[in-house]
């Protein structure tokens, strides 16, 4: 599929730093006319956090408010109706929408591990397409394997100019507090780096360091608990020769950040074993590290320079790549 000049299409996906808004960007260049609508329908913590842990409770609900809110936009017609991950989406609200819209086909693509979303598993068989970041997914419940992306605003040419051997900026969930203090040990003499670890709140931080052993002998000065905006972690980026990706260990997909780094044409210290496999791995541009067997950054990966991809490969990892990729493999035809 080219383009999606002169389709209308319904797009439901996570509200996740900001990503839905470029993909809905990049369908709307290409000439779409699109509806967006959460898929987790509601803005109660507490009710997102239900949809999360027990999201049957609150199906119901989330029943009637897609069935309102896409009423209300009073399209006759789909031409396309495209979800990301769906965790607020019955099997009822999408048996509804295939009769509403019969010519439109329903499209799925997972960001999350679905082996942790069990029951989102029972809405598999109601779309045309089903694909998934997540490579063991794709193996386990007949998916298609699909990388993710990064957006237009990552996107930069390689530059030997920069103030940060090595930064990081993340959610400290899980380990990452103590592999980010053991790749600060592992790093060559007088690295300058920037870490960013995020917290929502000082009491989790508390909550980290009464259960969480990897926060044994943390400080609370090394966390932070105020969000980066889009354009402070831009600039982080472009300032840095490399950036260090840590992967939830319950996680086997590559991370955004993975993306990210790739469009912004820097170098990648990640504890992901995956990028292995992947056509654009370059031992020069990425360090492939054990986070439970730490060993010394080579002081070489740091000091020489990015090697730039093909544009081909570059290409199919950018967000326009995804999409047309997705697109292309879901049955998207020309009404």
């Amino acid at each position: 599929m080219d383009d999606l000049a002169g389709k209308q299409v319904l797009f439901i996906a996570p509200q996740f730093f900001g990503y839905e808004k470029e993909i809905q960007n990049e369908m709307r260049r290409q000439g779409a006319a699109v509806d967006f609508l959460p898929d987790r329908p509601f803005s109660s913590p507490l009710l997102k956090a239900v949809t999360r842990l027990r999201r049957e409770l609150v199906l119901p609900l989330a029943d009637r408010f897609f069935m309102n809110a896409i009423e209300a936009f009073g399209r006759s017609r789909y031409d396309l109706i495209f979800v990301v991950v769906g965790e607020g989406l019955s099997t009822r609200t999408l048996k509804e929408l295939r009769a509403s819209f019969p010519g439109a086909p329903l499209v799925l693509y997972m960001w999350d591990a679905l082996r942790n979303r069990r029951s989102l598993a029972l809405n598999l068989p109601l779309f045309d397409a089903c694909h998934t970041f997540d490579a063991s997914d794709a193996k386990v419940f007949d998916m298609r394997f699909r990388p993710l992306f990064f957006s237009p605003g990552f996107e930069c040419g390689a530059t030997d100019d920069f103030q940060y051997h090595l930064s990081f900026i993340g959610t400290a969930h899980s380990d990452r507090y103590a592999i980010v203090s053991n790749v600060a040990a592992a790093l060559p003499e007088k690295s300058n780096c920037y870490w960013y670890l995020y917290l929502q709140a000082p009491w989790v931080f508390w909550a980290h360091k009464l259960m969480n052993s990897a926060y044994r002998g943390a400080s609370i000065k090394s966390f932070h608990f105020d969000p980066l905006s889009k354009e402070q972690v831009q600039h982080v980026f472009f300032n840095s020769r490399a950036i260090l990706d840590i992967e939830h260990p319950n996680q086997i997909g590559l991370t955004m950040r993975t993306f990210e780094t790739m469009g912004a044409s820097k170098k990648l210290i990640t504890t992901n074993q995956l990028v292995r496999d992947m056509d654009f791995f370059n031992p020069n541009n990425i360090l492939v590290i054990d986070r439970h067997q730490l060993q010394k950054i080579p002081d070489s990966f740091l000091q020489t320079p990015y090697a730039p991809l093909a544009d081909a490969v570059h290409q199919k990892y950018s967000i326009k790549g995804w999409l047309d990729d997705i697109l292309s493999h879901s049955s998207l035809s020309v009404p």
